[in-house]
């Protein structure tokens, strides 16, 4: 079993989301979270910065909000973020295969959370990436366009 990723969409009930009276989340990315955020520490797709940190009852791995102002901020950079050239240049999936096998005291903060993604040495890259990250991916997009559209914030959980 993984540590894997919820979004919930905020509008006004943050404070019941937190408290984990929302039962369904909008969106499992599953355990895809760390291969998202390693990708794009530049862009808080996965906004696991401690800037974006809440409290909350839901969890022990960590709860992050993104305000609605935030997320239609990154929304407007998604269209040139989906382009398969510029996913294709964010993904290092050599270096996905290594980590595991890496001194922990050699990782930075950004290859610590790659951790939490259970590679196998078997997996080849279109089972990994094709098969299972680009889908989850490409409804992380759509996510924060529809948050966008609605004026939403996000809500993630690491759970």
């Amino acid at each position: 079993m993984g540590i894997t990723g919820e979004y919930y969409m905020e509008k006004g009930n943050l404070e019941d989301i937190l408290a984990g009276h929302v039962q369904e989340a909008t969106l499992d990315i599953d355990k895809t979270w760390s291969l998202i955020a390693g990708m794009f520490p530049d862009v808080p797709l996965v906004p696991v910065q401690e800037q974006y940190k809440v409290d909350s009852k839901v969890t022990e791995y960590g709860s992050f909000y993104l305000p609605a102002g935030e997320v239609a901020q990154i929304a407007l950079q998604i269209p040139g973020l989906r382009q398969p050239e510029r996913v294709d240049e964010r993904i290092d999936f050599e270096k996905w295969t290594r980590i595991h096998n890496m001194d922990l005291d050699s990782l930075d903060e950004q290859e610590l959370i790659l951790l939490a993604f259970p590679m196998r040495d078997d997996e080849t890259y279109e089972e990994l990436v094709d098969g299972y990250l680009l889908p989850h991916l490409q409804s992380l997009f759509d996510l924060f366009e529809e948050a966008a559209r609605q004026q939403s914030g996000l809500v993630f959980n690491i759970v």
